[in-house]
Parts: structure tokens; C-alpha cells; sequence
């Protein structure tokens, strides 16, 4: 197998010793993935990266096939792209530092732009699990697609009320994509890779196993795929509150459920409300702060003398737009112009819409703002 560029981004990947921000530092001093890789020992040493480290590198390529390890991978349906890639999740490629490489078995559609981090406690209560269920429902009613980590309690209920409810959704995992972790929710892992309803993403490679210093990097991820992330229940010091920290870092929008003060799984979302993150008892108040939130959105932009150019996410979000450019259409009407499914129609215009490009008039009539 004749190697490419990218194939040697994942060989850096697998190396343990390497991670984003020394990669992206080599990256610069060579030019390529593979003149970094090929480098001799010298020039590697002249690196800013510590000695140990390199020598350890210089032992893990001599013993690594890399051929070996793509082919293991697609043995395991599962694909890598590099942040290179043009379908690279755009949401998570604006982060600082994003992942040079992700593993993903399932599907990432343009439509999952559209989405909500949601997280929370492994000990979910009842009253964490009934404002959980009333506000997945709603967002999967939006269009959104849902990401979490696949763990006990709010994780994987949340996934679930997606996949029940007709939507997508995305688990991130802090282990190899072969080391499902909990190990009882395979099965769950297995439904949502399946049918195109969505994927598992990881950062680490194959055999890596669940170690807790793997989870704040898969918390992450969430977050940077998310236009926002929403703690519906936690206690005060927890992993959802390690995500929401890293999308107000990024500049994205933390959407935390109030609770009963007596529960120490309200003490989350009651410090995160504390500190700036948006009350939320409907999904009304998500939809708000999003929309005025200038994270991955389309919006017009002058371009020549009296011209409007517009900047599409993607090809399905333009046929839409075209359908409406002679007034008002029905949402009807929109589907059967565009040739394209309901939930696609769906969750395009629901982007549009919280750009401010398009409003919904009532009686399912849309039209261009």
C-alpha cells in the first residue's frame, strides 16, 4: 500500500508522545506529516519537543506498519479524516488545538452542524430524567442533532430519546472506537452507528483503553461539535461541568436546568448559572441564544457593487434557499422544489432560520429575510 499524507497524520496520532500541539509543531518546522515522519534522528533533536520523547518516537516508527493499521481499521468499519479534510466537522475544526485526526464509525452528515452537547450526571435522579426527556424531545423537533459521551445517566438517555424520537446523534468516546466503555452500552453504540443514525467519534486510537485522563479530551470534542452545551442536572464538581468549561472557553453558549436546591445533583447547573451560562426551562431559551450567537452561521455578506453573496454551510441549505426567492413557500411547497426529504428540509430550514436568514411566518410558511 502506497502511503499518503494523510496516512502519516494517523501515525502520529497513535504515538502516545505526540499530541495536537506538538503535532501542529512539527507540522510547521517540516511542512508535511510525511517529512516529519521520514525526518532523521538530528533534525528531529533540534526540535523544541523533549529528547525522551523523541527517541520514542524514533523506536515506535521503526516498529510501526502503518499500512497494517489502516487496514486494521477498515476491518472495524471504521474511517479516520484529518483536520485537512473537507468533511471535517467545521464546528470542531474553529476550536483551538482541534484534533489533527478523528475516528469515526457511522455517519457525520452537513446536518449535524446543527447541534446541542447535552450532558450531565451518571446519577440521574427523576427529575433529572423527566426535564432530560422534555428538552431532547424539543431540540430533536428542531432538527437538532444531539452529542454526548455515551456514559451512565443523562449520556445515554440522551442518546436514546434521540434514536427514539427519530433524530441524530453523536457519542463521543474517551477510548478507542473498539473499547466501548460503558462496557453495557454496546448495544446502544451499535444503534446508533446503524440505519445512518449517526456515529461514534474518538481522537484516540484503536486499543486505547477508557482511562480517566482520556475523558477531559473527549469532553472536549463534545463541545466543540456542539453550537452549545446543555447540563440538565450535575453535581458541583463533574464531567459536564469540565465540557461546559471548555465551550465557554471557545465562546460557546452553556445552557443549564435549574433544580431543587435540596438535590446535590442541582449544584452544577446552579454554579454554571452562576457564572454567566444561560437559565434554560424550555428549549425557547436555547433557540434564542443561538440564534444571536455568530458561531458556524450563514449569513449574507456584500460582495461588488449592490451585490448580496451568500454563504451556504452546505448544497441542501441553497436548493431551499432557492425555492423561496420568489416570496413566500410553503413547507410543502419547499420540499417538492427541492427534491429533498422532510428532515432535511427540516433541519436545513431550522439553520437558516437561526441564522436570521429565513422566518418562519406561521401555518408552515417560510420566507427570505
Amino acid at each position: 500500500m502506497k502511503l499518503q499524507e494523510r496516512d502519516y497524520w494517523l501515525g502520529f496520532n497513535i504515538f502516545p508522545g505526540i499530541g495536537p500541539k506538538r503535532f501542529y509543531h512539527l507540522l510547521k518546522i517540516f511542512g508535511s506529516a510525511k517529512k516529519a515522519w521520514l525526518a532523521k534522528k538530528d533534525d528531529l533533536y533540534k526540535t523544541s519537543i523533549p529528547q525522551k520523547i523523541i527517541t520514542n518516537f524514533l523506536t515506535f516508527r521503526d516498529k510501526i506498519d502503518l499500512s497494517l493499521e489502516i487496514l486494521r481499521l477498515e476491518k472495524c468499519l471504521i474511517r479516520f479524516i484529518i483536520v485537512e479534510d473537507k468533511d471535517y466537522p467545521i464546528l470542531l475544526k474553529k476550536i483551538s488545538d482541534p484534533p489533527p485526526v478523528l475516528y469515526i464509525k457511522g455517519t457525520i452528515l452537513p446536518q449535524d452542524s446543527l447541534a446541542i452537547g447535552v450532558v450531565g450526571t451518571r446519577q440521574i435522579t427523576s427529575y433529572g430524567r423527566e426535564v432530560t426527556e422534555h428538552l431532547v424531545r424539543d431540540l430533536i423537533a428542531c432538527g437538532f442533532t444531539i452529542v454526548s459521551g455515551l456514559a451512565r445517566g443523562v449520556d445515554s438517555l440522551a442518546h436514546r430519546l434521540a434514536l427514539g424520537n427519530g433524530g441524530r446523534t453523536i457519542a463521543v468516546l474517551g477510548s478507542g472506537l473498539d473499547k466501548i466503555y460503558p462496557p453495557e452500552h454496546k448495544a446502544l453504540a451499535e444503534e446508533i452507528v446503524a440505519e445512518n443514525k449517526g456515529a461514534l467519534v474518538s481522537q484516540l486510537s484503536l486499543g486505547t483503553q477508557p482511562l480517566k485522563g482520556h475523558f477531559p479530551s473527549r469532553n472536549r470534542i463534545i463541545s466543540g461539535l456542539s453550537l452549545g452545551v446543555l447540563v440538565t442536572e450535575g453535581a458541583h464538581k463533574s464531567g459536564a461541568k469540565i465540557t461546559s468549561e471548555y465551550a465557554l472557553k471557545e465562546k460557546r453558549p452553556v445552557f443549564a436546568v435549574p433544580g431543587p436546591i435540596t438535590s446535590p445533583m442541582s449544584e452544577g447547573p446552579a454554579d454554571l448559572i452562576k457564572q454567566g451560562a444561560k437559565l434554560v426551562t424550555k428549549v425557547d431559551d436555547i433557540l434564542k441564544e443561538i440564534k444571536g450567537n455568530k458561531v458556524a452561521k450563514a449569513r449574507p455578506a456584500p460582495s461588488g457593487a449592490g451585490a448580496v453573496k451568500i454563504n451556504f454551510n452546505n448544497v441542501d441549505e441553497e436548493k431551499i434557499w432557492q425555492t423561496m426567492v420568489n416570496g413566500v413557500r410553503h413547507i410543502d411547497e419547499i420540499i417538492r422544489q427541492s427534491n429533498l426529504s422532510s428532515a432535511k428540509t427540516l433541519s436545513s430550514l431550522t439553520t437558516l432560520e437561526l441564522a436570521g436568514m429565513v422566518k418562519n411566518i406561521g401555518g408552515g410558511n417560510y420566507i427570505i429575510l
